[in-house]
């Protein structure tokens, strides 16, 4: 013999196959981690997907709005509000604009007016109230 030695296997021992109970206990801590993070992406897209969908209800809406206002009648100043609907509110403001200058810095005198409207659309998303504002301006004769 080459003086090699040579291992002798205890006669009734076996070596063990499968997870330690440690081994198992890191697994699952990892799942777990694993598992909460994607909840949280999931919930969170499912939010911002509601977030949208509101904010495009509200556009649609200001856009119905905005659309027959001053249609069949001039516009005046002044203020108004309603609802579209149990859940969406909407508040008008209308003012009239100064001329803009002309490129000497004169102002002159225009056949038409100038008129901003602003609508603020708002809802309830859960405990908070949401809103969102949608400003144009339009020309129209003068009255009178």
């Amino acid at each position: 013999m080459s003086g090699a030695r040579h291992r002798h296997a205890v006669p009734g021992a076996r070596r063990a196959r499968g997870f330690s109970l440690l081994e198992i206990i890191v697994a699952f801590v990892v799942f777990a981690l694993a598992f909460g993070l994607l909840m949280q992406v999931a919930s969170g897209s499912l939010r911002n997907a509601r977030h949208s969908a509101h904010f495009t209800q509200a556009a649609l809406h200001a856009q119905s709005k905005l659309d027959e206002i001053g249609v069949g009648e001039p516009l005046e100043e002044g203020s108004d509000s309603g609802r579209f609907d149990d859940r969406y509110e909407w508040r008008l403001e209308v003012r009239k604009q100064d001329a803009p200058a002309a490129p000497n810095g004169n102002i002159d005198e225009l056949p038409f007016d100038l008129m901003r409207l602003e609508l603020v659309v708002e809802w309830r998303d859960g405990v908070r109230t949401r809103d969102a504002r949608f400003v144009t301006e339009r020309l129209q004769q003068k009255l009178g």
